[in-house]
């Protein structure tokens, strides 16, 4: 049995309504202050608009940087697809905000265009240019990616130096401008911004490393499965394992050290009870996943994690399950029931697999070997069988759902996982089963 447990239910309505509102702080506080506590220096509609857009800009850029820090409290609230799908919201929100602020100073600065000459024109002036320019970078780096499809690692460095630019140089305009941080209120939210900012990173980039190389793993097996996919098998090396909860998922670092930069998330598909020896499913695209079919034996990796609230961790009372996976989402839900097979659990649970054929069905095998210790339902779905193929036939649906479930669905569990337009069609079926929509549990894959 694992030596400790951790917990992910804190992902609850007072949760999230929590973050909801801290961020709405940060991004609001230094607009009240400066119109509630101090009498801003010029009080003209432009002046007013220039001053509101770039401090609420600036704001939206500390929430946009604080929102993909891998906080553990904050993935498990609100699910990992949805920080990020926020964080691109706010990141256009500050930018839009930054190019009003950017109208509106050479509107109303009697300088005019010259503010932008960086040889006569003042500090401020010049780190607000760079801020802008850095910001102009991202949006263009941003939307050019999904066309060319750069290497994943080579964007994510840029991406990252742009931002730490933008970031930083936005501060600096700020505090050489003198007229707002010269008022010790907002001059302590400036600094504590900083400060904030500055220990995220240091977090990010220094502490997250260090505590993932206390938990090295050595390679022990890496096999082909079938729907073109690759299962890793891990070995502690050293330790008792990184505690974790069933459905959560870890990034995964190949290297000599944890600090190498290339690392991708990866759903753990073994039990929680015995973390000291992990199992991943990685289906086989891109040059990631490449690199892990060419692991050898003996060879170190790193995990920074656990993360995430999609896990049946605290659903003791719970009557049962239902698991819907399309593709390789079925990982998170066979370590569910991994689990619950090794904690002797018999309460009644649904699995609905879908995928193109039925050679694309992804660790069936794995599956049967737990069946005979759970109260395991197995109903594989494909939309375009071969000859053969006596199961199930289209897609995962209401149809399908009305047939498989039990008289009163709406007293189980679902979990739901795979690509988005699947997980938001089939939790839209099941709303309209009567299924209640926090029983609805639900991770997308390829959000990150």
């Amino acid at each position: 049995m694992s030596r400790h447990r951790v917990s992910a239910r804190v992902h609850g309505p007072l949760s999230r309504l929590a973050w909801f509102l801290w961020y709405l702080a940060v991004l609001l506080t230094p607009l009240a202050l400066t119109w509630g506590v101090i009498e801003p220096p010029d009080t003209s509609p432009g002046g007013a608009l220039e001053l509101s857009a770039g401090l609420v800009g600036f704001s939206a850029l500390v929430v946009a940087v604080a929102l993909p820090a891998r906080l553990p409290w904050l993935i498990a609230s609100f699910g990992i697809e949805t920080v990020l799908a926020v964080h691109r919201l706010i990141a256009l929100i500050a930018v839009a905000l930054v190019v009003v602020h950017l109208i509106a100073v050479l509107v109303v600065d009697p300088r005019g265009l010259s503010i932008l000459d960086l040889a006569h024109t003042t500090w401020a002036a010049r780190a607000a240019v760079t801020s802008t320019v850095a910001l102009g970078l991202v949006v263009v780096l941003a939307l050019r990616r999904p066309g060319r499809q750069p290497r994943y690692e080579g964007w994510r460095l840029v991406h990252n130096g742009l931002v730490a630019i933008v970031v930083i140089t936005a501060w600096l305009h700020v505090w050489w401008l003198r007229h707002l941080v010269s008022h010790f209120v907002l001059a302590v939210w400036f600094v504590g911004s900083g400060v904030l900012l500055a220990g995220l990173a240091a977090r990010r980039w220094i502490w997250l490393p260090l505590r993932a190389g206390k938990f090295a793993y050595i390679v022990v097996s890496v096999r082909a499965v079938a729907g073109d996919g690759v299962t890793l098998v891990i070995q502690a090396d050293g330790h008792p394992g990184l505690p974790f909860a069933a459905g959560q998922f870890v990034w995964l670092k190949i290297g000599s050290t944890p600090f190498v930069f290339e690392e991708h998330p990866f759903s753990i598909a073994s039990t929680a009870e015995h973390p000291d020896r992990m199992e991943f499913t990685i289906r086989a695209l891109g040059d990631f996943t490449e690199l892990l079919g060419a692991l050898r034996p003996g060879r170190r990796v790193f995990l920074d994690g656990p993360y995430g609230g999609f896990t049946i961790d605290g659903l003791e009372d719970a009557h049962g399950f239902v698991f819907i996976a399309a593709g390789v989402g079925i990982t998170p839900l066979l370590s569910m029931l991994r689990t619950l097979a090794d904690q002797e659990d018999r309460r009644r649970i649904w699995l609905i697999v879908s995928a193109r054929t039925q050679y694309d069905l992804m660790l069936l095998p794995e599956v049967a070997q737990v069946q005979a210790r759970l109260n395991l339902k197995v109903i594989p779905v494909v939309s375009s069988p071969e000859p053969g193929w006596t199961g199930e036939i289209g897609r995962i649906g209401h149809n399908l759902l009305t047939r498989t479930l039990p008289r009163r669905p709406h007293r189980l569990h679902y979990f739901l996982c795979g690509p988005a337009p699947m997980v938001t069609s089939v939790s839209h079926d099941l709303a309209a089963l009567g299924i209640p929509v926090r029983r609805i549990h639900t991770e997308r894959f390829g959000a990150v």
